[in-house]
């Protein structure tokens, strides 16, 4: 998996999951717009799939980046290892919440499923910011130690 040194893609991939949750909630369905409405959904979850996909790249490169005695993450690890270590790292404050989400980004084969990871990605949003802010933060630090 490609490493993601830079917060625009994960800023890019942000803003077009919260536009896609935006739309899906705003819109008026009527009766016999439930297919539209499906299309909504999974434009969502389409979208839910890529930003977690990103912050995946983000957190590995941070991880790498500050690769010490408290932080051993090896690239090839498992997603388990990979939400461990970024929150020893403290790059992510709730890793109960990020084993969900990578638990419902593999699980949309089915309606009901695909449902549930809607609703993850509504909630997705907010530790995903929290995740970008972390990732700026220290990018700025650096620039300015450099």
């Amino acid at each position: 998996m490609q490493q993601i040194r830079n917060t625009d893609k994960l800023t890019r991939a942000m803003k077009t999951l919260e536009d896609a949750i935006s739309y899906a909630r705003t819109a008026n369905f009527q009766e016999s717009d439930n297919s539209f409405k499906d299309i909504l959904h999974a434009a969502v979850v389409q979208n839910f799939h890529l930003a977690l996909n990103v912050c995946q790249k983000m957190l590995k490169y941070q991880l790498l980046q500050n690769s010490g005695e408290s932080n051993n993450y090896q690239i090839g690890e498992s997603d388990e290892s990979l939400i461990i270590a970024a929150a020893k790292e403290n790059l992510i404050t709730n890793p109960q919440n990020w084993l969900e989400y990578l638990n419902s980004h593999y699980l949309t084969n089915s309606t009901p499923s695909a449902v549930r990871t809607y609703e993850k990605a509504t909630n997705f949003l907010t530790d995903a910011k929290e995740l970008l802010i972390t990732c700026s933060k220290r990018k700025y630090n650096e620039r300015r130690a450099a």
